[in-house]
């Protein structure tokens, strides 16, 4: 091989282009020559983990983490597999050490969350997702999820002040639209509640159409004082 930061540069670029296949035995030998690189470890995982071999991806970056217990990738991508496959137990515990070398990693406290939320600690996932707003205070999607969670917990008025700011710092978010359309409805701004149902089924049809019609109806039949059917 030539210079190995150019060689494991060149492979980067298959990943990237989704060639996983033909970068797992260049990293293979690569590895060979250069056994102490996380980032090549954590690049093998990756070529098993894309193409449907998770639980060969999770054995590599157990192993890498032997030798790289700090490594945050690696604990990242540890994590992650067991996430996937349903160890929220362990999944937890690596995410947790990965914290602690990354302590500002709104990902990390966002994934977090999304493990409480999964165990029906919907406070505590609230809590997670407020702290990854403080390292990525525009990600919407911790927004919504923090909106979802107080919906869940039938709290629609805080709900829909996180509906709001999704919206307002990504006025395209066709979920958050349907879900504020949601909120208001239960709150009793039906002319709010219409109005982002038909933003939901301008923007994403596919997704929304069917559904915002259906609250549509609900809205109309609200306004006409004829019983509607209860939220689900």
């Amino acid at each position: 091989m030539g210079d190995v930061t150019q060689d494991l540069g060149r492979i980067q670029k298959m990943l990237e282009n989704g060639n996983y296949d033909e970068a797992r035995p260049l990293l293979k030998e690569y590895l060979a020559a250069t056994p102490n690189d996380p980032l090549a470890i954590r690049f093998y995982g990756n070529t098993f983990a894309y193409t449907g071999f998770l639980g060969k991806a999770k054995k590599i970056w157990h192993d890498g983490l032997k030798k790289f217990p700090e490594n945050v990738d690696l604990l990242y991508n540890y994590a992650l597999a067991h996430y996937l496959q349903g160890n929220l137990f362990y999944a937890r515990r690596y995410w947790k050490k990965a914290l602690k070398f990354s302590p500002e990693d709104s990902e990390i406290y966002f994934n977090l969350g999304q493990i409480a939320r999964d165990e029906g600690r919907l406070k505590l996932a609230i809590n997670y997702w407020r702290k990854a707003l403080q390292f990525k205070p525009d990600n919407v999607e911790v927004m919504n999820n923090i909106g979802v969670a107080y919906a869940s917990m039938r709290s629609f008025g805080k709900a829909s002040t996180w509906y709001k700011k999704a919206v307002k710092t990504d006025d395209n978010y066709a979920l958050a639209h349907f879900n504020l359309a949601n909120a208001l409805f239960e709150t009793g701004d039906l002319e709010g509640s219409q109005r982002h149902a038909e933003s939901a089924a301008k923007l994403d049809p596919a997704s929304h159409m069917e559904t915002a019609t259906l609250l549509t109806k609900k809205i109309k039949d609200k306004r006409a004082g004829a019983p509607t059917a209860k939220a689900v």
